[in-house]
């Protein structure tokens, strides 16, 4: 089945939002999966794929976790006005209630205003009196981290914890398959007819890590590339491309995703797919090496794998 797979790009999806817009650029999600935009299976849906080619496609041991569901949701975020405070479900919360996956992301910084804000965990235990309270009378953000995005900058948040985000940050999000969320205050919006939003409190409280949240320190760039999360779901790291590379899949248990985040990139394997920034490619698993070539300037991207 390598001969005749190939990388993969996708049509992304555009989802309005009332504080910016989403571009899901890869996603298994049911309702809204992605279609093949190259080669010899353009328009045919990922999860169409996987039933096809299995183990070929995504790995071993990722078919064997997720079947023909891919396991992944990839999105660029253009967060232009406040994003809600909310809170994602962990995976058995999500099944019980859902019958879903639960939610954990990664937010990688493509690009930050001087600004900008990202609100991350609590900066100190927390009861759920007091969190309902301070929703109610509009003080949450005192009691959540703040931070000051910079390009390039890389935060995990576990299911549970507690987030949001202000004006002026383009962000690359890298989660579970999986589009349960709680809101739990609005910045306001949610006490006005015109601009009020449907809000999950009770359900977010039974979710929500109470504990203060402590931002790990980013490792270094070792060889080119950095680490930046290691989760149950998905393994991720960023490196540098100057000059044609050769890379391998992990002996067929995982699909590789590439995500060009600084400049352009050129895979090729079987066939050549070119990713300009903010685009991804999925090599499948079955491909054991494949090239990652710059343009005229060195480039970055991130890859992402399912352990």
């Amino acid at each position: 089945m390598s001969s005749v797979l190939y990388p993969l790009c996708f049509t992304p999806i555009t989802k309005p939002r009332v504080w910016g817009g989403e571009r899901w650029i890869v996603s298994g999600l049911e309702g809204s999966n992605s279609l093949v935009s190259n080669g010899l299976f353009k328009e045919n849906e990922i999860n169409e794929l996987i039933e096809a080619y299995m183990e070929d496609l995504v790995g071993d041991t990722v078919y064997q976790r997720f079947g023909n569901e891919f396991p992944l949701l990839v999105k660029i975020l253009h967060i232009q006005d406040y994003l809600s405070f909310q809170v994602h479900p962990c995976d058995a919360i999500a099944k019980e209630r859902h019958h879903a996956y639960g939610k954990a992301e990664v937010w990688y910084i493509l690009d930050a205003e001087p600004d900008a804000k990202i609100y991350l965990g609590f900066n100190r235990h927390m009861s759920a009196d007091e969190f309902t309270r301070r929703c109610m009378n509009q003080t949450l953000p005192e009691v959540v981290n703040e931070i000051t995005p910079r390009r390039g900058d890389c935060f995990y948040i576990p299911p549970g914890t507690v987030h949001a985000a202000g004006g002026g940050v383009t962000v690359a999000e890298i989660q579970q398959v999986s589009d349960i969320t709680y809101r739990v205050y609005d910045w306001g919006r949610e006490f006005y007819k015109e601009t009020a939003r449907e809000m999950h409190m009770e359900l977010a409280l039974d979710a929500m890590n109470w504990e203060a949240f402590c931002l790990p320190s980013p490792e270094p760039v070792k060889g080119g590339i950095q680490k930046l999360a290691a989760t149950p779901w998905f393994h991720l790291s960023k490196r540098i491309v100057k000059a044609p590379l050769t890379l391998s899949n992990t002996l067929g248990r995982s699909f590789r995703l590439l995500i060009c985040i600084e400049g352009q990139v050129t895979v090729g394997a079987n066939q050549a797919v070119t990713l300009p920034k903010g685009e991804v490619a999925l090599i499948p698993a079955a491909i054991g090496e494949y090239v990652v070539t710059p343009g005229d300037q060195p480039a970055w991207v991130l890859e992402v794998f399912v352990p």
